[in-house]
């Protein structure tokens, strides 16, 4: 039996381990070099991306609330100052509560017709392709069953005006053949 000491064992194998890793030390400098280098890179784009983003909307936000004046071709302040976000709501504003006619939703200037404006146009024409499509279908449903009804009705009627007429009894009528209505 071999007398193995355990301890002295291991102090082995760390040594061992020890030795390839300074042996191949110039291998391991590298891919100690790849990977801080791709650390570093990954850090730089989360925290520079967020940096950019934050900046790009802070520019925006900005642009949108800084004060304007319109001015002349001439280059004369015309108008109370306003902003880009002023004018936008005004704008949409504007555009769904014009006066459109009601049976075209064309811009309309005449004040003889009932008029309309663009957003109420816009919803009536919605609502009436919804209830259009709905009563189709309810159309198309009843008369699905209407004519389910007819058949069964007239098939009853075949069947009475058939036992009249003709007193045997046909393999439909045993059960054996089935009918084709």
């Amino acid at each position: 039996m071999l007398n193995i000491n355990e301890d002295d064992l291991k102090i082995a194998i760390v040594a061992k381990v020890a030795d390839e890793i300074l042996s191949e030390q110039d291998d391991l400098s590298a891919i100690i070099g790849k990977e801080i280098k791709r650390r570093i890179d990954a850090i730089f784009v989360d925290r520079a991306e967020s940096q950019i983003q934050a900046a790009i909307d802070l520019a925006i936000n900005g642009s949108f609330e800084r004060e304007y004046c319109r001015v002349t071709a001439f280059g004369e302040k015309t108008g109370a100052p306003t902003t880009i976000r002023k004018e936008l709501e005004k704008t949409v504003d504007e555009y769904w509560s014009a006066s459109v006619d009601p049976r075209t939703g064309k811009l309309s200037t005449s004040t003889y017709n009932n008029q309309v404006t663009r957003a109420e146009y816009l919803m009536t024409q919605i609502c009436a392709e919804d209830f259009t499509e709905t009563m189709k279908q309810s159309a198309l449903n009843v008369t699905g069953a209407l004519k389910d009804g007819l058949r069964n009705q007239l098939a009853k009627h075949m069947d009475g005006l058939l036992n009249d007429l003709f007193r045997v009894k046909s393999l439909q009528d045993q059960g054996k053949v089935e009918k084709p209505y």
